[in-house]
């Protein structure tokens, strides 16, 4: 796991310094920046796992385009974003940057706490779920992955012209990979948790 380093792009000197306080008291590694630029500059360098991007940077959704550009430095980057208030046109064009989450000012230390505590939990089991995957080869991750579609080894087996044994084998081989308890289900119940998002 990282060590949760978060960049704050917030115009605002008085709410991006007090929305730092508070990360740096949960005791989280943060920087604060001001300008589009050097914020682009500044990701680069300080190669963070979540922005925290103020959406109406500059009084209008440049905070979008800011996204869009440390998504191109950073692709493994979460957002969460600051705003003021919300209507149905900017949340289409920010939900092209999948943000995690949203903070409405006048936010307040809880609702700041869960949505960055949310955020590194996401991170974290994106992490672990990539880590482990590393672990399959290609045959044994095309396996999880229809596991999760519901197929059964027979289908399995058909898709990919293989006999419905070599899947068992397979399926015997990804648990053990993984560490899977050989319950009922359990490797169904893995791929769904951590393949649902493919």
């Amino acid at each position: 796991m990282n060590k949760n380093k978060i960049l704050i792009l917030e115009d605002d000197i008085h709410m991006g310094r007090d929305l730092q306080e508070m990360l740096i008291h949960l005791e989280y590694n943060s920087l604060l920046i001001q300008d589009y630029e050097k914020a682009l500059k500044q990701a680069k360098k300080f190669n963070p796992d979540l922005a925290i991007c103020n959406i109406h940077l500059g009084g209008d959704l440049a905070g979008i385009h800011f996204v869009k550009e440390v998504c191109k430095i950073h692709p493994q980057i979460e957002i969460i974003y600051i705003t003021e208030f919300s209507s149905i046109q900017m949340i289409e064009k920010a939900s092209i940057t999948n943000p995690l989450n949203y903070i409405i000012k006048p936010w307040n230390q809880d609702q700041v706490k869960i949505s960055v505590k949310l955020a590194f939990d996401y991170i974290e089991k994106k992490y672990l779920k990539e880590d482990k995957l590393s672990h399959l080869s290609l045959t044994e991750y095309k396996i999880i992955d229809l596991i999760a579609k519901h197929k059964k080894s027979k289908e399995i087996g058909e898709i990919l012209f293989i006999s419905e044994k070599t899947v068992r084998n397979h399926r015997y081989n990804i648990i053990k990979k993984l560490q899977i308890t050989r319950d009922n289900y359990s490797l169904l119940k893995w791929a769904l948790t951590y393949l649902k998002s493919n």
